[in-house]
């Protein structure tokens, strides 16, 4: 009797396992078929990302080579720049004196000016 319980206890904890284990299984083999899609899709949706990517960089690759090779161009057309813009700022700085020595003898010939008609009032004035 004893032996038939143990018989009885084993066979029911194989039913209990074998009614635990096969919707475990068959949800963990649903999972590994939506996991091996996502997979796939995400491969499908990487390989055009990726040659864009692979042609992008050589589009880059290429604008630097061509700017490397430009370089000395560049180099010698900032240096133009400098030169232009130094020769400027001589030119301005010649043009504010000239431009100082030509307000002087105008305002002092402003204030003779303006001197001899009030001096010109003033006699004017006295005399009327």
């Amino acid at each position: 009797m004893l032996v038939s319980l143990a018989a009885l206890v084993v066979a029911l904890g194989v039913v209990v396992l074998v009614a635990v284990l096969v919707p475990a299984v068959n949800e963990l083999k649903k999972t590994i078929i939506a996991l091996r899609e996502f997979i796939v899709n995400t491969e499908n949706s990487l390989h055009p990302a990726l040659g864009e990517l692979s042609k992008t960089l050589t589009d880059i690759r290429e604008m630097a080579d061509a700017a490397a090779a430009r370089r000395e161009d560049i180099t010698t057309l900032l240096s133009a720049l400098g030169d232009t813009g130094e020769s400027i700022h001589r030119l301005n700085g010649i043009i504010g004196g000239a431009v100082q020595a030509a307000e002087k003898p105008v305002m002092y010939w402003a204030g003779v000016k303006a001197a001899a008609q009030n001096i010109l009032g003033n006699i004017t004035r006295k005399r009327g």
